[in-house]
């Protein structure tokens, strides 16, 4: 027997010998509390996506232990549990299904889909226990050679011309991403980088994620402009939504400029 809870992240109540596990996208996270310490067992299970995730209470044993293990040790065990849902520590790189080949002096707005990271804190939320994605990601170099660019994530998704790009899919957070092309020449959009770590995250009143706008602007054929609007995606208006996570790296009102190739591939 389990009780369930769509109400996946917050602050929670974890007694002595209680077990809470969550299930979020592909993450199966478990936690035991036990005398002095904590267990957590977590793994990423395949062909499983949760989209809406779900917070259970188990009171019985479960009869497969996780891949990955850990445990950690307190002279007084925490009496309460704090889950956050993040966006990732470095930047994602998203390649559409089918590329997309944008116009001189064109812009067009995409819609992309990043996975939440899951933060797992005690109750006074000032110690990290665990930092890690919904989905299994993997490493991917970003830049023009081995010498210039930076460490990312790989994701596969379709970006989408619409203005509502994922439905009923609470376990990733939207994003709108507005790129000008301001050159005389062709943009081609097999890979994007999005900068996962400048943006904050959002929630609306149906659980459903959200970040700000982000615009890429192309001057010429060496670089562009990167900079994280003042606006949320989809126009959402910030009165109706909730700030569930600071960006881990907050840029402002600052443009970068970068190469077009740690942008655009």
């Amino acid at each position: 027997m389990s009780e369930l809870s769509t109400q996946w992240w917050g602050s929670f109540a974890v007694a002595k010998g209680e077990q809470r596990v969550l299930r979020c996208a592909d993450l199966y996270l478990q936690l035991q509390a036990l005398p002095n310490q904590w267990w957590l067992g977590y793994d990423w299970q395949r062909d499983i996506n949760q989209f809406q995730p779900i917070l259970e209470t188990l009171v019985e044993e479960l009869a497969e232990t996780p891949e990955h293990e850990q445990r950690f040790v307190f002279a007084e065990l925490p009496s309460r549990l704090r889950l956050l849902p993040a966006l990732a520590d470095r930047p994602v790189v998203c390649r559409p299904v089918v590329s997309v080949s944008l116009l001189p002096f064109q812009e067009v707005t995409l819609f992309v889909c990043l996975p939440l990271w899951v933060k797992l804190q005690t109750g006074e939320g000032d110690v990290t226990l665990l930092d890690i994605p919904t989905v299994r990601v993997c490493d991917s170099w970003f830049g023009p050679n081995t010498r210039e660019g930076v460490i990312s994530y790989a994701s596969q998704v379709s970006e989408q011309l619409d203005v509502k790009p994922i439905s009923n899919n609470k376990a990733r957070a939207a994003i709108e991403v507005r790129i000008q092309n301001q050159s005389d020449q062709m943009l081609t959009l097999d890979k994007i980088s999005v900068p996962a770590p400048n943006l904050s995250l959002y929630v609306d009143a149906y659980g459903q994620f959200w970040t700000p706008r982000i615009t890429l602007v192309r001057r010429d054929n060496e670089d562009a402009i990167l900079s994280v609007d003042e606006v949320v995606s989809g126009g959402l208006p910030e009165s109706e939504l909730t700030l569930v996570c600071d960006a881990r790296e907050d840029i402002g009102r600052s443009k970068i400029t970068k190469a077009i190739s740690a942008l655009f591939g």
